[in-house]
Formats: structure tokens, sequence, C-alpha cells
């Protein structure tokens, strides 16, 4: 007998190895078609995931008003890894300026606020400035008034050889009795700007239209009436407190930062962060300016009429009362420096305190209904940035002496190598030593700004973006960035401490090795050098 194994089998013995075949065969074909509906259902999961967690387009209304925002500026022809600026900017009749297109719709709104019927109450402090900002426009009770009321006040300043009686005073005794008495300067200005045709002939610019300048007049003399309206109707709890968190998600950010940064010491660290939990923080307005009573109380002196002339020089010798008042007698607040509509935000030294106008968080650069990346491209850097302000004292000569000098000094030549590299068109000079510490402030408001929208972006779920923009959520971080930079080079003033415009864009980016990386820029293009600063 052979071994068990070899022996052959009766087909009734191999019924039960035939059925175990088909068994087996069964079992394979079931496997196949449970992995197969594994499959399916795994692809219809993560089709559902993508779908519902992924980024969704923001279609409502605000967002809409972006995306035309968006589209209306930016050359879509321009490669982003080459010029992103004029990606961003440009457009077909020149370039974009999206700081003064947000002061004009904080005018147009503080005009349509004027304008309102009913907007004001009976003996508050609200009905002067309303019946000043109405004298104002009222152009026909200006012009029926005449010229007597004017000729009256060049007659008490000694007359006019024009107006028939001149009376010559002695010069200091004019300028004493026409700066005290009305507060202003005995000759007059004009604004000289280039011709908007070739061939650009200086000309003397002219006047704005009535409704701003009686906009701004009124502003001026009734500031605190004006900024509660204008934060009562742009800058509500809930716009107020979704910028709140903005700003203490970066705050964060800077502080992770500060923690690793390679120049500074330990001491200067933990000093450095003490300063940053003393900072204090303005939204918005002044908090005495929306208190009704106060403003009452500041405008009591201001009498109104007969003429507009006449309820102009009550405000400016009002106005004037004012400030003398504030300078002699000391604050327990801080002064704000801006008005609550105006677009620029900035850190006070003497206070320790950033301010944040509520003018400066409005729409493009900032709204509760934006996707994320919007307001953090676009207002988290501008807070990043002014944060940075903290620190500039680090960065000048000696002004960090326990710090490693050598790796700071070596950081900041290197960026001033790197903006020295750009081309600036149509810039005769630049002076990068002169605009050292505000390209310092650029690039790291970027880079903590994107590490917040970054770790908020990975706890969250539900991104949005712009619908018709083909651009990814970290895409549109980088693009709402440089529309807050957008601005013609014309505008820039010799003094101004910060980088044109293009170097406020091109400088920072180009130092982000995430721009380059979510922009998919090669190796080597304007925005994807071999090599970096590290300062921050």
């Amino acid at each position: 007998m052979g071994p068990p194994w070899s022996q052959e089998s009766s087909p009734e013995e191999r019924l039960p190895t035939e059925w175990s075949r088909q068994l087996t065969r069964a079992r394979w074909v079931l496997l196949a078609v449970l992995l197969c509906g594994l499959l399916l259902g795994s692809s219809m999961l993560w089709f559902y995931i993508f779908r519902n967690c992924g980024p969704c387009p923001c279609e409502t209304p605000v967002c809409m008003e972006l995306l035309d925002h968006y589209l209306a500026s930016g050359n879509r022809s321009v490669a982003p890894c080459t010029d992103f600026f004029s990606f961003a900017c440009e457009k077909a009749n020149g370039t974009s300026d999206s700081f003064q297109a947000l002061t004009e719709e904080n005018k147009s709104r503080l005009w349509r606020l004027l304008e309102a019927p009913g907007s004001w109450h009976l003996g508050s402090g609200e009905e002067k400035a309303f019946q000043f900002y109405n004298s104002c426009m009222d152009t026909d009770a200006i012009e029926a008034s005449g010229s007597g009321p004017l000729i009256q006040i060049i007659e008490e300043l000694g007359g006019w050889n024009i107006t028939g009686n001149w009376t010559s005073l002695d010069f200091n005794q004019n300028l004493r009795l026409l700066m005290s008495q009305y507060g202003h300067f005995p000759f007059f200005r004009a604004y000289l700007r280039p011709h908007p045709a070739p061939p650009h002939t200086p000309i003397i610019q002219p006047a704005y239209p009535r409704w701003m300048k009686c906009v701004e007049q009124t502003g001026a003399f009734f500031e605190p009436t004006l900024a509660a309206l204008f934060v009562r109707e742009a800058f509500g709890p809930s716009i107020q407190s979704a910028a709140m968190e903005l700003f203490a998600e970066i705050k964060d950010a800077v502080i992770i930062r500060l923690k690793k940064l390679s120049w500074i010491s330990e001491e200067t660290q933990k000093e450095a962060l003490n300063k940053l939990a003393q900072l204090q923080v303005e939204m918005g307005a002044p908090k005495r300016a929306v208190k009704p009573d106060i403003a009452t109380q500041e405008y009591n002196d201001i009498q109104l009429g007969p003429s507009f002339l006449q309820s102009f020089l009550s405000c400016v010798r009002s106005l004037r009362a004012r400030n003398v008042q504030s300078f002699l007698q000391p604050f327990p607040y801080h002064r704000w420096q801006k008005s609550p509509w105006e677009v620029n935000a900035y850190y006070s030294i003497s206070d320790h305190m950033v301010v944040f106008p509520a003018g400066l968080l409005q729409p493009p650069f900032f709204h509760p209904g934006y996707p994320r990346a919007v307001n953090f491209g676009a207002a988290g850097s501008i807070m990043a940035h002014e944060l940075l302000h903290i620190f500039y004292q680090l960065l000048l000569p000696g002004g960090c002496p326990a710090c490693d000098t050598h790796v700071l000094q070596e950081a900041l030549l290197c960026l001033e190598r790197h903006y020295a590299a750009f081309p600036l068109p149509s810039i005769s000079s630049f002076n990068g030593s002169h605009t050292l510490l505000e390209n310092a402030a650029d690039i790291g408001g970027v880079a903590i700004a994107f590490q917040a929208y970054s770790k908020r972006i990975v706890e969250h779920t539900g991104e949005l973006t712009l619908p018709n923009l083909d651009l990814s959520p970290y895409q549109l971080f980088f693009r709402s960035y440089a529309q807050v930079m957008c601005r013609g080079l014309s505008s820039q003033d010799p003094q101004d401490p910060h980088s044109p415009p293009s170097l406020r864009v091109h400088g920072p980016l180009s130092n982000t090795p995430d721009f380059a990386k979510h922009f998919h820029c090669p190796r080597g293009t304007l925005l994807n050098p071999s090599a970096r600063c590290k300062l921050w």
C-alpha cells in the first residue's frame, strides 16, 4: 500500500471534495462582491466627505459682491509666479487702489447716514451735527446770504483794499488774531496734479464734490457723533466679535513665532511675551465716542447760524478749545489718532495699544460671512503687521543686546538684499534701509497670518471659497493679502516708510515657501527664489 495521500478514492468519496471546491469558489465570488461593494461604498463616502467637508463655493450676496470686486481688478493673463502684483491689482485703466476705494465707500456711508431723515434725536448732540451738515449742503441759502458775512470777517481782521475799508495791521497782530479767533493760517494753498492727458501739465486740483466736503467738515467738528452713527451702522456686535476672534488667533500665532525665533535670547523672549500680554486693543471706535452725553457736553458752546459761515467759525472755535483742553488735562484714556471711519490701523507706543478703526474692518478686507481665507489674508495680515510693530526696537542697532546679534544682522542684511533684487518700474529711486522695518513687518505679517489660517483650517471643517475664481482656499489667502496692497505707483510718498506697492506684494510672498507651493511656482521664478530670509 502506498501512502494515504496517493490512494485513489471512489466517486462517492469524491463528492464531498467537489462540493468543497464549489463552496470555496462561491466564497471567493462572494468575497469579490463584498470587496467591490466596499470599494464602491468607500468611494461614495469619500465623495460625500469631500463634497460636504471640502471647500464649498460661497454664493451669499456678500460673497458675490466680493467676487465682483476681485474680478474687476487683476490681470488673469499674467503668470502669478512672475508678477503677482499685476495678477491681483492690474486692471484695464490702471491699478486698483483698495484703500482709496474703501475710504471713499466709508465717506459715502457717512453721507447716506447724514442724508437719512429721522436719524437723530431732538436735543441731542446729533441734532447740531445734522443741522450743520444740512446748512453746509444748503447752497441756495449760502448764495442768498451773499458776501456780507465774509466782508464782516475781513473787516474784523483789518479789512482789505478791495473791500473799500482797509486798516493796515501789523502782520504779527493779524496772524495772532486770525489763528486765535478763526484757527486758520493767513495764506491760501492749492494742490497741483498732472493733467490726465498728455503732456500731463500740472493743473490745480479741482475741488471735491459738495457732499464730500460737507461730510469731511461735519466729521471734523462732530467726530463723536459720526463715530457713533458709523459704528452702529457698519460695526455691530457680531462684526466686532468676529474681528476680536480673528485678532486672538493672530495674537496666538505671534506668541508661537516668538518662542521659535533663533536670534532671540531667553530673557528677551520672556520680556517680549510679557509685553504682548500687557497689550491693549481697541476696535471700532473710542469707547467715549459712543456715549451721547459726552457729545452733548462737547457741543454746548457751538452756536449755529444765522449764516453758514458763522456756524462754521463757531465750530472752528469749539474744536480748537476742545483740542487745547484735551492737552491741558491728563486723559485717562487713549487719544485716537484716526477717525473711526478711516482705514489705517496703528500701534501707539505711549499707550502700548493697537487700534483697528471700524472703517478698516469692512469689505473687501473683512466680513464675518467671508471665506476664512479672505479674512486671514487681508485683515489678519494687517493685524499681524501691527503686532510686530511692538518689537521694532529689537531690530534697531543695539536694541537687543542679549540677542544673537550676528544671526539677527545677517537676517536683516538678507532682507535688504532680498528687496533690492526686485525690479521697480517707473520709480527712480528706492532706499531699502528707509523701509527696512516696515518690510520686516510685511514679511512677518504674512507668515504669521498664514500660520494662523493653516491652524484654523485644520481644526475647523466647512471651508469656503469664491465661485468662478479658480482659486483654492490657500491661493485665496494670498490673493486677499495682495488685494490689500493694491494701489497705484504714482501715489507713493517719498517719505513713506513703506515699500512701493509691488514690493509689498512680491517681497513677502517670495519669502513665503507656501506661496510657491500652492501656486506651483517653478524653482528660480521671481516668487520662488533659491534662497529666503529667516527673520521671524
